[in-house]
């Protein structure tokens, strides 16, 4: 296991293990055809250096993802945040039982348009996913790059 420290999170990765099962798996991880997800598809791809650095330090894939959602954007952007399950555990950060705030550490910018938290508690973890394990919560302003109109667009 390895430990890092971002911002408020104390985090204990086993990257291996994680990069493992991510290399494991090489179905399609965004199944869904709505716009979003064709969308998130082609922008994750487009990712800055810094948070593709990110992702690879801890083991994980940006383009498998185990949930995506989508909140709002302009014409040429979408926000949104999805999230990623890691081998290890969450040691300081993570929400405790009966906490009201989900991120109570609230989110570590990687960079501007791009931000974490993390908790120990996973949604819609994998039956196969190796334990221990957390949940990395991703926030994002992606490009918009479909030819179609963006849905999300409240301007």
């Amino acid at each position: 296991m390895t430990e890092f420290v971002f911002g408020p999170y104390r985090l204990e990765v086993d990257v291996e293990a994680t990069r493992a099962y991510y290399a494991a798996h090489n179905e399609p991880w965004i199944i869904c055809t709505c716009a979003g997800c064709r969308n998130f598809a082609q922008a994750v791809k487009l990712l800055p250096q810094p948070v593709k650095d990110f992702f690879a330090q801890l083991g994980l894939d940006p383009e498998k993802v185990n949930e995506l959602c989508y909140y709002n954007g302009t014409e040429s952007t979408v926000i949104g945040d999805c999230w990623y399950h890691l081998v290890g555990r969450v040691l300081e950060g993570s929400s405790q039982p009966g906490d009201y705030a989900e991120f109570p550490a609230g989110w570590y910018e990687l960079v501007e348009g791009f931000s974490v938290g993390f908790k120990n508690a996973c949604d819609l973890l994998p039956e196969d996913f190796p334990k221990p394990c957390f949940q990395m919560q991703f926030n994002y302003t992606l490009p918009w790059l479909l030819e179609e109109k963006n849905p999300y667009a409240y301007e």
